[in-house]
């Protein structure tokens, strides 16, 4: 027997179980300027990680996430 108040309905389990999807993330829309400027700085390297990612992000008024 389960004890009052613990309860779990169906719902609860779709939305927190552990199989759970995650929330989409909101697509960004880069505009063509900022496009040219990834797709240059991707050109050059691949993985663009650390202060040089940091730099790109702040150039281009986005957040580290964002840049590739």
């Amino acid at each position: 027997r389960v004890p009052a108040g613990s309860e779990v309905s169906q719902e609860s389990l779709l939305l927190h179980g552990p199989f759970a999807r995650k929330p989409k993330r909101i697509r960004t829309a880069f505009s063509p300027s900022q496009l040219l400027r990834l797709e240059r700085a991707f050109e050059k390297n691949h993985y663009v990680v650390g202060a040089e990612r940091k730099q790109l992000a702040s150039s281009l008024s986005l957040s580290e996430t964002q840049v590739l």
